[in-house]
């Protein structure tokens, strides 16, 4: 099971530790991993991303 759920979200459903919640989601990641599921993306890839990420968020704002 994939989740993009933060901790915080989590944590309303079902009280777990943090220390808990983080082992699950490092477990889920290596069997993405194992399965090969799991999509790797160069440093400089990841931070275009995220630019286009905050770009995306900034427009929405700016429309409120």
């Amino acid at each position: 099971m994939t989740s993009k759920m933060t901790f915080e979200a989590d944590k309303r459903d079902d009280p777990i530790s943090h220390d808990t919640w983080l082992t699950q989601q490092i477990n889920t990641a290596f069997e993405n991993m194992e399965n090969g599921l799991a999509v790797f993306v160069s440093n400089e890839e990841a931070n275009a991303q995220m630019e286009d990420f905050k770009a995306e968020i900034r427009a929405r704002n700016k429309n409120l």
